[in-house]
């Protein structure tokens, strides 16, 4: 980059905070992994836990480097050595970034099983310390791949050489979408067929050891919250400092060299605000009090950090208002997922009346709210834009918006595996049968809080990603308009409109057909070992956990494929102008469809913990909560998030293949 005046100091800044972040993540894992474990039959069931998260990714994950490895190939044959090269990187800090979180949270789950029935701040302390590997590992990454490839490709100091960037992005994408799904799909499909045999065929409880899909249900809570959200963040911040670096060029005149190093000094002082309110968080021991505060520092920290870097180096405090009022988006889109999920929100209470009349009912109440409720974080995320765009007069305001929703990823992410943790520590706990449940269900209480919080995050930083990526676009292309008088334009604009509808069929139906078999599976067992039931005998958890991961594995690749082949023919048949009609449509879709899916999720799921709540016996009450919940899951789970990283990775796709999409249309319009 450069060796003078603010741009170096911004440079032993950035590389500063990365290194202070990977020494609180050695620090942190010395912590959770110092604690000895006494429970035997504790640490056999973590035991089954860990060994089948494990032999999960390590098959997804050698999935996913043969199709990353094709990938990679032909980048290098289209577009060279450097954009090949930075696929490869952004991929493979895309599966450690996963790699890590959910490594240190199976180690962190019965180790907090066992400090809560000794202490139960001290279990708070030692499931957030596991959940900090994760958050910290994912912003860290992030930050430390574009540093390398900067330092390594970086043709010289104007910025000019930054393109090849577009495949770190790209990488990180793909790489994502698999691992959302795939976990996704795992955890769901296990988590609904134990719950439709064990609870509702034979009344078991949650968690119960003779459920034998059980193990499969605690491993998918590390493989779909830790592994897969974790590479949803990290392509998320990846993206956005790919996308600022290449608007910011226009902005050279202006701002100089620093458009390099704005987003990197951004997300800097997120990374360095994400220590400060861990810290803070682990000397606090009530669970609600210690998350709320830390997100309070995390939030105040950041914006003083956004202060800083707007003015100091920038030279622009137009660019601090901006980057706060995408802070505020990303805080306003909990409250509105609180409001339409949270236990106390007047909607569940609504569909909990409702389910009382039926399950048909309820599921009519939450659709109609999910709709509702779809509405809302789009006006957020538009007005934050046009607000960024009138108070700085131009796009780069929109830029920084995009990153301010981006800085508090290091404290979110932390929170959202601390919920697994706590989950899974609940779990191992009912299964040995040590009793101390009020002080598991606080502890889980916030966890799906946090994993509530996170998943509105998720989809505030994600459509403004997209919307940011698909600025780029235009920006690369030339700033070519869409035209609506342009029959191709419009066939584009409406078929990326279809695709989400398309791709979420296949993800509901993969959930489908594996929980067909998990849930055959499990009545089997039943059926032809009475021991299991009586407690004689131990069901064969390994077989649902296999289950779970074959079908899962089997059943990733096709929507992304399709979605893929969809647009890049379009682009070729076409070229970019028509392509980005058929982006703004994908965008557009994806946003309202991935927004609504969340949100009925979490409000059926919170419908069903209403009724565990007040410990009511009748089961017809119980069924239709219950039915709610298992229709819930897989949009909340899984098509939810897929189809916000599905909405980023066609778009960094294209924005990689721009070059390859001109040379090539046949018939460009």
């Amino acid at each position: 980059m450069t060796t003078t005046g603010l741009p170096s100091a911004a440079e032993i800044i950035v590389s500063g905070s990365v290194l202070a972040s990977l020494l609180a993540i050695i620090v942190l894992a010395i912590n959770v992994l110092k604690n000895r474990l006494k429970n035997t039959r504790a640490a056999r069931i973590a035991g089954y836990i860990e060994s089948g998260a494990s032999a999960f990714l390590r098959t997804e994950y050698s999935v996913i480097m043969v199709f990353d490895a094709a990938v990679t190939l032909l980048l290098l044959i289209l577009l060279g050595v450097k954009t090949a090269f930075a696929f490869t990187l952004g991929a493979a800090f895309s599966l450690a970034s996963g790699f890590i979180g959910m490594k240190v949270a199976v180690k962190a789950n019965v180790r907090t099983m066992e400090s809560v029935n000794g202490n139960v701040s001290k279990g708070l302390k030692t499931a957030l310390s596991g959940g900090s590997v994760a958050g910290l590992s994912v912003a860290s990454l992030s930050l430390l791949g574009v540093l390398i490839l900067v330092s390594l490709l970086g043709e010289d100091s104007s910025g000019v050489g930054v393109g090849f960037l577009t495949g770190y992005a790209m990488g990180a994408s793909l790489t994502a979408i698999f691992i959302q799904m795939g976990g996704g799909i795992f955890t769901k499909s296990a988590d609904i067929g134990a719950d439709l045999v064990g609870k509702l065929e034979y009344g078991l409880t949650e968690d119960d050891p003779r459920n034998p899909a059980v193990i499969a249900d605690l491993v998918g809570d590390n493989v779909g919250d830790c592994a897969g959200r974790g590479a949803d963040l990290f392509e998320t911040l990846s993206g956005d400092m790919v996308t600022s670096m290449i608007i910011g060029l226009g902005f050279m005149d202006k701002y100089g060299q620093m458009v390099l190093l704005f987003s990197p000094l951004f997300l800097s002082a997120g990374l360095l605000s994400t220590i400060i309110s861990i810290m803070v968080a682990l000397k606090i021991s009530n669970p609600t009090k210690s998350f709320l505060i830390s997100l309070a520092v995390s939030t105040v920290s950041s914006a003083v950090g956004l202060y800083f870097v707007s003015t100091l180096f920038m030279r622009d405090v137009t660019l601090f208002y901006a980057g706060f009022s995408g802070l505020i988006v990303t805080l306003l889109m909990a409250v509105v997922s609180n409001h339409y999920t949270g236990v106390n929100s007047s909607p569940v209470k609504n569909m909990y009346e409702s389910a009382k009349r039926g399950a048909a009912i309820n599921m009519i109440s939450g659709f109609a709210y999910a709709l509702r409720g779809a509405v809302i974080p789009v006006f957020l995320v538009s007005t934050s834009a046009i607000f960024s765009y009138l108070v700085t007069g131009n796009v780069y305001g929109l830029v920084a918006a995009n990153l301010g929703t981006d800085i508090l990823i290091g404290t979110v992410m932390a929170w959202d595996a601390f919920g697994p943790i706590v989950d899974n520590a609940g779990g191992i706990n009912e299964m040995c049968g040590e009793g101390n449940n009020g002080a598991f269900d606080a502890l889980d209480a916030i966890g799906n809080t946090t994993k509530a919080y996170t998943k509105a995050f998720a989809l505030a930083s994600g459509t403004f990603t997209a919307f940011i990526a698909l600025m780029t676009y235009y920006y690369v292309v030339g700033k070519r308009p869409v035209d609506l008088t342009n029959p191709f334009h419009t066939a584009g604009l409406l078929i990326g409109i279809a695709i989400p509808f398309l791709f979420s069929s296949y993800i509901m139906n993969a959930v489908n057909s594996t929980t067909r078999v998990m849930v055959d599976e499990v009545r089997k067992q039943f059926r032809e070992n009475p021991g299991i039931l009586s407690g004689s005998d131990t069901p064969a958890y390994d077989k649902c956990v296999k289950i779970a991961t074959v079908n899962a594995l089997r059943q990733m690749v096709l929507p992304v494929l399709i979605a893929e082949a969809v647009f890049l023919g379009f682009g070729l048949l076409f070229g970019v102008n028509a392509l980005a009609g058929m982006l703004i449509g994908l965008l557009g879709s994806s946003a309202i469809l991935g927004i609504k899916y969340i949100l009925v999720g979490g409000a059926f799921d919170n419908t069903k913990k209403v009724f565990e709540l007040s410990e009511s016996n009748d089961e017809d009450l119980r069924s239709a909560v219950v039915t709610g919940d298992t229709f819930g899951d897989p949009l909340k789970d899984v098509a939810g998030p897929s189809l916000t990283i599905l909405m980023k990775n066609i778009t960094m796709t294209a924005l990689t293949l721009e070059t390859i999409l001109v040379k090539y249309a046949l018939f460009p319009v």
